[in-house]
C-alpha cells in the first residue's frame, strides 16, 4: 500500500486506494504537478445491514435493520480526517500559495532532493497557482488531521456533481510504502 504524506506536516493525505487522475484545465491543458481523486458518499458506522427481509434471518426486530448509528460521509474527507476551513479572498490565497510553494521548496532542499528536481517543481508552481486562482470561487479548502494551516487540500465540484474532486500538489507529498 502506498500512502502520501504531506511534506510539511507529515499528515497522511492520500493513499493508493484512490485512483489518481491528471488535472486538465478549462482550456484542455494538463496541469503538471497537480493530481486529483474523485470522491463519493459512503455509509459509515453501524454493523447491521438490512437486506429487506426484516427478522427472517435473525437479529433485530420485525421492523429492524435501520441503524441509527450509520451516516453518509464523503469517503476522502472521512478517510483522511480532513476538516473544511476558510480562506478569505483570492489575494489572501495568492499570498498563501506563494508561501506554501516556498515551504515545499525548502523541505525538498532539507531532504536533499537534487537541484534539478527542485527547479522542475518551481517551474510547475506558477501553473498550479494559476489553476486554483482561476477557479478560486469554486475551491473549498481542507486542513489535514494536524489542523496545520501551512498545508491544505483543495476540492472543486465538477459541473453537475454531488461530490467534489480533491486536488493534490504532488511535489508537496512524500510517498511511503507500507
Amino acid at each position: 500500500m502506498l500512502v502520501y504524506k504531506d511534506i510539511i506536516t507529515g499528515d497522511e493525505m492520500l493513499s493508493d486506494a484512490y485512483k489518481l487522475l491528471p488535472v486538465v484545465d478549462s482550456e484542455g491543458n494538463t496541469v503538471e504537478g497537480l493530481m486529483m481523486v474523485e470522491s463519493k458518499m459512503v455509509t459509515e458506522g453501524g454493523g447491521d445491514i438490512d437486506i429487506g427481509c426484516g427478522n427472517s434471518f435473525g437479529g433485530g426486530d420485525e421492523d429492524g435493520g435501520v441503524d441509527d448509528n450509520s451516516q453518509n460521509v464523503n469517503n476522502v474527507i472521512a478517510g483522511f480526517q480532513y476538516t473544511e476551513t476558510q480562506l478569505g479572498s483570492a489575494a489572501e490565497f495568492k499570498g498563501w500559495i506563494k508561501d506554501y510553494m516556498n515551504a515545499i521548496r525548502a523541505k525538498m532542499r532539507e531532504k536533499g532532493k537534487p537541484k534539478e528536481e527542485i527547479q522542475a517543481f518551481m517551474a510547475l508552481a506558477p501553473n498550479i497557482a494559476k489553476f486554483f486562482l482561476k477557479n478560486f470561487s469554486e475551491v473549498q479548502f481542507y486542513l489535514g488531521p494536524s489542523f496545520n494551516p501551512d498545508s491544505m487540500v483543495f476540492s472543486i465540484y465538477p459541473d453537475g456533481a454531488t461530490t467534489p474532486n480533491f486536488y493534490y500538489i504532488m511535489p508537496g507529498l512524500v510517498e511511503e510504502k507500507f
